[in-house]
């Protein structure tokens, strides 16, 4: 194959909210990928150091700053999946500044490197453009209900919101290279990454 970037392999990994993406990354990890996750970069931004707290509250108000002045994530997100034109406008705000922290991150990596992508909307953003692979980790909506419930913070709607909000599963499955299973078997999902590890090892040497 011919890579879109001079000697290095870039995999793209997307799924819906509670699929199981960032372990998914951690196996791609284990297996010699440089991993980074767009979440992650994006929490950067909604925390006390953050450097765009006044467009934030041009957005939400100041109801998500606490009393240190500090934006409050849960309110962020609850204000945001309330109403589109608010989550366009965060979106807008921060996709650019994960973009360019993620472009600095694959920049700096060495030539060869393979390097392992989380991005919740991986699709939605055509970040899937510059990949190299893209990987969907699918599960049910059952599953993915019961790990957010799980982690805490989120009840039921915000979790249907926030699904409505990206792009439907199917059509996320149909579009990637490649579609991992996550049903809560990780020694089943591992092999699903082993294999897809190779695979993409093997056209990489083509």
């Amino acid at each position: 194959m011919t890579p879109k970037h001079n000697n290095k392999t870039l995999i793209g990994i997307t799924g819906s909210i509670g699929s199981g993406k960032s372990t998914v990354l951690a196996m791609f990890g284990e297996l010699g990928a440089e991993t980074i996750s767009s979440d992650a970069i994006a929490r950067t931004f909604t925390e006390p150091t953050s450097p765009v707290i006044k467009e934030l509250v041009q957005i939400f108000g100041d109801v998500i700053l606490d009393t240190n002045g500090a934006p409050i994530r849960s309110k962020i997100a609850e204000l945001a999946f309330s109403d589109k034109s608010k989550l366009q406008a965060l979106n807008e705000l921060l996709h650019p500044l994960v973009r360019k922290t993620f472009l600095d991150f694959f920049n700096s990596r060495k030539d060869g490197s393979i390097i392992a992508w989380e991005v919740p909307l991986l699709f939605e953003t055509d970040a899937h453009t510059i990949c190299d692979f893209t990987v969907t980790v699918a599960v049910s909506p059952e599953v993915a209900w019961e790990r957010v419930q799980s982690r805490g913070g989120m009840d039921y709607e915000d979790f249907q919101k926030r699904n409505q909000s990206q792009m439907d599963l199917e059509k996320k499955k149909s579009l990637s290279d490649f579609v991992v299973t996550n049903d809560n078997q990780r020694e089943k999902l591992k092999e699903q990454i082993v294999i897809i590890d190779s695979e993409i090892k093997k056209r990489i040497k083509k």
